[in-house]
């Protein structure tokens, strides 16, 4: 077979083409679909090996930025690493990275256009993910830096009103009862600020572990018994279920406690009165699983 014919070099081109992981289709000038690789089908999620859609309009629809690429590209405006969303018609939403470009003849005459299609859906969601953590971490700065602000001048006015109590202290009548009274009030307030304050800085930076051996059946029963008084007066069922013979594990009590704790009030809003709310824990492949659900 001489393998310099032209009738190979088309046959070579079309399987390599066909190999790519990279969707290619290839238009003519009045829009034509010359060939289009299964990678191309497969992101477009249109099934079949052979190319069902002939023309432009029956590849995209005309309403989405496919089309647009495409169709400018034939006008000669081609495009260049241009993200694109597009709904195929499984109904999925993907992230495409649209390149254009012409396709000449030997003299140089514009035949058509390609477009090369790779789904970075992927690289979007960790981009997105990368900019909440900017964001959550550039939120954690500004709360910082307003707790310490607001925090010392918090703790000067404490100290002053402290003194006045001391100077009022000794002072007889009912006029320095009333005026302690009211310091006492005002220094509860400034205290309540600075929980505010403190949670603020809490929230700026990462909690610190405090790793200890837990049992963590001990642990459940404890977060039984403060819920169960509430679970009692609003009628809901709650069942637990444990494991006797689960591992210590080495947690931080304090904060695992604290989140189960949040997950069943969560769970006691959601079902109401006369609702059901069960927990349990178990081993699962070598670790400890503990599951919340409701009704």
């Amino acid at each position: 077979m001489n393998v310099d014919s032209p009738v190979s070099d088309q046959t070579f081109a079309a399987r390599v083409v066909a190999s790519l992981t990279e969707g290619v289709v290839v238009f003519a000038l009045d829009g034509c679909v010359l060939t289009a690789n299964p990678a191309l089908l497969a992101l477009l999620d249109l099934k079949g090996g052979a190319i069902a859609p002939a023309h432009l309009d029956d590849l995209f629809p005309s309403t989405s930025d496919l089309y647009h690429l495409a169709a400018q590209a034939l006008d000669g405006v081609l495009a260049q690493n241009e993200d694109i969303q597009f709904r195929t018609l499984g109904g999925a939403m993907r992230w495409l990275r649209v390149n254009a470009m012409l396709l000449r003849g030997e003299c140089d005459e514009v035949q058509g256009a390609m477009l090369t299609l790779v789904e970075i859906s992927e690289l979007k969601s960790a981009e997105r993910h990368m900019w909440q953590v900017e964001k959550m971490s550039a939120l954690g700065r500004l709360a910082s830096s307003v707790a310490h602000e607001v925090g010392n001048p918090l703790g000067a006015i404490d100290i002053q009103l402290q003194l006045l109590q001391e100077d009022l202290a000794d002072g007889d009548g009912e006029f320095a009862d009333k005026v302690l009274r009211r310091l006492e009030i005002a220094r509860t307030e400034m205290r309540r600020l600075d929980g505010i304050v403190q949670n603020f800085l809490r929230f700026s930076r990462p909690p610190a572990l405090h790793l200890k051996r837990t049992s963590p059946n001990d642990m459940l029963r404890h977060i039984r018994d403060l819920v169960t008084p509430e679970a009692r007066e609003k009628g809901i069922d709650l069942h637990c279920d444990l494991d006797e013979l689960l591992p210590v594990i080495e947690a931080d009590e304090n904060q695992l406690s604290q989140s189960l704790l949040n997950i069943l009030i969560n769970a006691f809003q959601a079902v109401g009165d006369r609702g059901q709310v069960r927990f349990a824990a178990r081993s699962e492949d070598g670790e400890i699983l503990i599951e919340i659900s409701d009704d």
